[in-house]
């Protein structure tokens, strides 16, 4: 296997390049010619250096050789048009043999073939389905067991629950349970509740929020506030926040989903859909210019996806000024 991830094509704009650099073949050369000026008394000879690039058949016969598989992971982080090329490249050379397995989100899953339908019928996908609260509630069931502790089912429920498909997550809450300081001998609802904030302490989201919260430059205007029904005034961003983080923690949210929520928060004047959409919109936007620990949601067809999980568990469970809006 070799190992790649879209991220690595945010530099790299060549394909064959980028995977050329990765197994240790240099892609370029130079290349000696001699020439050779004889005359009656003399004789002359000019050696002549070229640089030349190696073409994507030096990498191909190297995988072909060695039986290597091409695996990208995170698909969806190489810049747009890097994405059309490399559905492109990959059409050509999977006829000759060449193996690839494109790693992508769920609801991305169909991008390559989206940006290159030459590629229908070529293409196996394969999804990987996220964890349930009943498998989660195992990973509880067996750690407590081996502890001689027992926990109640509507407990390690909410720990799933709060875990947000992440079995990470969930092996965390359990693990910090017997962290907390002082006698955690019967476990209670407040209990895991400090074990989720316990859990965040070391999550790197803060910054990630405030330049949510701050949203794009106001231009020295001051944005609209709304009240909420727990008497607080939030403006567009912070609000759409505070609904991301309400329960029940959803890593998938329409925009009827997201209207809801709001209606449900609102206790004056309702935000059209409109609004709520360019918020989105520009978050978008924004986020399109960080680094990859900001590459947190995305806003899609009128849905908003939270791609970090652990990113939406931060802003329910975060401690300090960025602590959970409920």
């Amino acid at each position: 296997m070799v190992s790649m991830s879209g991220n690595d094509f945010s530099k790299e704009h060549d394909f064959w390049s980028g995977i050329g650099k990765k197994i240790g073949i240099s892609m370029t050369a130079k290349v000696s010619q001699e020439t050779s000026d004889i005359s009656d008394s003399e004789q002359r000879s000019t050696i002549i250096t070229k640089d030349y690039f190696a073409t994507k058949d030096r990498v191909i016969q190297y995988f072909n050789e060695y039986h290597k598989i091409l695996v990208l992971d995170d698909f969806h982080y190489a810049p747009p048009e890097i994405q059309y090329d490399i559905a492109c490249q990959l059409k050509e050379v999977i006829r000759s043999g060449f193996k690839a397995v494109v790693i992508s989100l769920p609801y991305r899953s169909d991008d390559a073939i989206r940006l290159n339908p030459d590629l229908t019928g070529r293409v196996s996908i394969i999804e990987i389905e996220p964890w349930e609260k009943e498998e989660l509630v195992r990973i509880a069931n067996k750690g407590f067991s081996e502890l001689n502790i027992t926990v109640e089912e509507k407990l390690m429920l909410k720990m799933a629950e709060e875990s947000i498909h992440s079995p990470q997550l969930m092996q965390s809450i359990c693990l910090n349970i017997g962290l907390l300081p002082g006698a955690t001998e019967k476990i209670t609802e407040i209990i895991i509740e400090e074990s989720c904030r316990f859990t965040c302490i070391n999550l790197p989201y803060a910054d990630v929020v405030r330049v949510l919260k701050a949203g794009p430059p106001t231009r020295g205007q001051q944005r609209l506030k709304y009240t909420l029904i727990d008497k607080s005034q939030r403006d567009i961003y912070d609000l759409i926040l505070k609904i991301l983080a309400d329960n029940p923690p959803l890593i998938e949210l329409s925009i009827d989903e997201l209207m809801e929520r709001i209606k449900k928060n609102i206790s004056d004047n309702m935000i059209k859909q409109q609004k709520v959409k360019d918020s989105l919109k520009s978050w978008q936007k924004m986020l399109e210019q960080q680094g990859s620990l900001y590459q947190v949601l995305e806003w899609k067809d009128d849905v908003i996806y939270i791609l970090d999980n652990m990113f939406l568990f931060y802003i329910r469970w975060g401690v300090g000024k960025d602590r959970p809006w409920r």
